[in-house]
């Protein structure tokens, strides 16, 4: 058995790819040991970049069993040289640079900065209960799922600042949500092309905005594809051969 993670338009291929193959497969969004009734053969990680932690113990866990574990990852954006993009490693450093930004803009424009944040809902109430959110409109992009944006109404965001939208986003897409929503700062993270990660830029460079961008993940990722055709190689070599 097969064990596919991820919601994404890769993962979706990916199962109709497989499928049409023959080979049994389990697709899941979350993992436990106690969801893994069987060992399986073979783990397909198509989850987005946000996911690489969250999967850090799945690898493990693979690792100790001699299971396959293969990631199936985005190509790194080449990303422009601008003064207005400020680079960071982690989510921490993403904080360090917003107090910062909000900081500096509030001083000099003396009016709320708009944070447009494109990174989801996870980990946003960091930013909610920052100490500089008292200086700052945060906006921010989720799927349209309704459990996504009540758990933003929760947190305190008013329902007029969340775009509850699907991507990927065209660079004139977004170029016109970060100009109606008066967006100072955008913060994104590397998502690759796919994850539209060139088309915020762009179109937040074309406005003047400043961009707080969260870089890949250097974490061990095992076995690493960087396309669906290049995976599905590999599962033809490694695991059809085998059938």
């Amino acid at each position: 058995m097969i064990l596919l993670l991820g919601e994404t338009a890769a993962a979706r291929e990916i199962s109709e790819c497989l499928n049409s193959r023959r080979l049994e497969l389990m697709r899941m969004q979350m993992w436990s040991e106690k969801t893994c009734l069987h060992l399986p053969s073979l783990i397909i990680d198509a989850s987005p970049p946000s996911s690489t932690l969250k999967f850090a113990s799945l690898r493990n866990w693979c690792e100790q069993r001699g299971v396959p574990y293969l990631r199936l990852e985005r190509p790194e954006t080449i990303i422009p040289v601008s003064p207005l993009i400020y680079s960071v490693a982690n989510w921490e450093e993403a904080l360090l640079q917003l107090e910062q930004r909000v900081s500096s803009l509030y001083q000099d424009n003396g009016r709320l900065v708009t944070i447009f944040v494109t990174t989801g809902s996870h980990q946003l109430e960091s930013i909610v209960r920052s100490s500089f959110a008292r200086f700052a409109r945060i906006v921010v992009r989720v799927l349209p799922e309704g459990r996504l944006v009540q758990k933003c109404q929760d947190m305190g965001i008013p329902p007029r600042n969340i775009v509850a939208m699907q991507g990927q986003f065209s660079k004139e897409v977004n170029r016109v949500f970060f100009k109606f929503y008066n967006a100072d700062i955008i913060l994104t993270r590397d998502s690759g092309s796919a994850g539209g990660t060139d088309t915020k830029i762009s179109a937040a460079l074309e406005l003047g905005l400043e961009i707080v961008l969260i870089k890949r993940s250097t974490a061990n990722l095992g076995l690493t594809v960087y396309s669906v055709h290049e995976l599905l190689d590999w599962v033809d070599a490694n695991v059809m051969r085998a059938t």
